[in-house]
């Protein structure tokens, strides 16, 4: 009988894990969708961006402090932007993994050069430390929604600290969100931006149309913009990241519910056999007892 104790007790906690994973699996569900229409609107506007500038560049040579290459590359700053809660797949150890391979990739192009990082989420920060690396400066106690995180001010420290000359490249980590079951991490070369990062994702040939006027001129316009695609491009990536924090939440606590299910079968099944034992036990007793009066 210390069996089916212990077996009923084993029931109950699965049965109450079970309920916990099924509502985070419904909380992450909801989130997923308002976090995906953000996903959108970014896009569009980033594209948006890049569509102005393209028509800016348009038979005009400009050039921008962002935009050219320095002859040597001995300082490199990498933006990681990860989560602040586990409990979602593989998203953090994918992230963490990027990162260093980063690294790898960055010592290997550039030898010698010092690596500095700035980190927006908990869980890379844990990363670094746990691995003995150090970093520059972490925000580890982000809002659940992309548009309180401070990537105004991130991005305003990291374009200073770019035209003073404290790094010579830019690098952004992040996850990339194609759909509910499809998210990859990335890392790409933010600063200085090339012809790949302007190039735009979802140009639509209405936008083409037309004769465009800028005031008070296309110098000055082309100045004010490329700043914004920076930070356009980074704040895309945000909402890229959380939309696949949640995605990778939702498949992991509906895996997690899926399994819990099939132990609650096996366990109910268990349960029932050492039940029928004891029965058919305790009959068995019984019969012998009868017997032997007779």
């Amino acid at each position: 009988m210390a069996g089916l104790k212990e077996i009923r007790r084993r029931l109950k906690s699965v049965k109450n894990t079970k309920k916990i994973t099924s509502a985070m699996k419904l909380v992450a569900a909801a989130k997923l969708r308002k976090t995906q229409e953000a996903v959108v609107r970014s896009r569009a506007y980033t594209d948006a961006l890049k569509g102005v500038l393209s028509q800016l560049e348009g038979g005009n040579e400009f050039t921008h402090p962002f935009l050219e290459a320095r002859p040597e590359v001995r300082r490199v700053r990498v933006l990681v932007l990860g989560a602040n809660r586990g409990l979602c797949g593989g998203f953090n150890t994918n992230v963490n993994r990027k990162v260093d391979a980063l690294h790898k990739e960055i010592a290997a192009k550039h030898p010698g050069c010092s690596i500095d990082t700035v980190i927006l989420g908990k869980k890379p920060a844990e990363h670094y430390r746990r691995i003995g690396r150090q970093y520059l400066d972490a925000n580890e106690t982000l809002s659940d929604d992309p548009t309180n995180w401070p990537i105004q001010e991130t991005c305003q420290r990291l374009e200073v600290d770019f035209l003073k000359g404290e790094f010579d490249e830019l690098y952004v980590v992040y996850t990339r969100f194609r759909s509910a079951i499809s998210m990859v991490a990335t890392s790409e070369r933010l600063l200085p931006l090339d012809k790949e990062n302007l190039a735009v994702v979802n140009a639509s040939p209405e936008a083409a149309t037309g004769t465009t006027t800028f005031e008070p001129n296309t110098q000055r316009v082309f100045d004010a913009v490329v700043p914004r695609i920076v930070r356009a491009i980074v704040r895309q990536a945000a909402f890229d990241t959380k939309a696949s924090e949640h995605a990778s939440r939702m498949t992991a606590m509906d895996n997690a519910t899926k399994n819990a299910s099939d132990l609650i079968h096996s366990l109910t099944l268990k349960f029932n056999k050492l039940r029928q034992t004891g029965i058919t036990s305790q009959l068995l007793d019984i019969v012998g007892g009868a017997e032997a009066l007779k």
